[in-house]
């Protein structure tokens, strides 16, 4: 297969970008679906993701973690605390970073988001063996390194 989607012999379904975009897409409509009475969304979900095997984490590494711009994460992270799903403090080492952390109310959604998000892989990656699955992360990351 080349690897030009230009040239004419390639079809957009064998343009491996476009599975890429298509799951993507089924990905993030399938967990808005389940996250819907969670009191989560999409990107609340990611925060709460990052944030729950860390004690504290500034918004900047939440962002990047998540694969979501600053000033949307910022916004995020505000409109969570007021939520009362995170609190947030100056950073003692540099007082321009604001930090994160769960509150027992966010680490209640971040179980109830984990079973939602359970049962959209269990959709996602049936009948594919853990290998596999393994196998994916590997050639994707490999091509988001190369795209780097």
């Amino acid at each position: 297969m080349t690897e030009d989607p230009t040239e004419p012999a390639v079809q957009v379904t064998e343009w491996p970008f476009y599975w890429l975009t298509r799951a993507g897409v089924a990905y993030a409509d399938a967990m808005t679906s389940a996250l819907q009475g969670t009191g989560l969304d999409m990107p609340s979900w990611r925060v709460v993701m990052v944030l729950r095997d860390a004690e504290w984490m500034s918004v900047s590494e939440i962002a990047a973690l998540s694969n979501s711009k600053l000033a949307a994460m910022t916004k995020t992270v505000q409109r969570m605390k007021a939520d009362a799903l995170v609190e947030t403090r100056e950073s003692s080492a540099d007082r321009r970073v604001t930090e994160v952390t769960l509150t027992q109310t966010g680490r209640h959604a971040a179980a109830v988001g984990n079973q939602a998000a359970s049962r959209v892989a269990h959709r996602a990656f049936y009948h594919m063996s853990d290998r596999d699955q393994q196998q994916l992360s590997a050639l994707l990351a490999n091509v988001v390194q190369n795209l780097r």
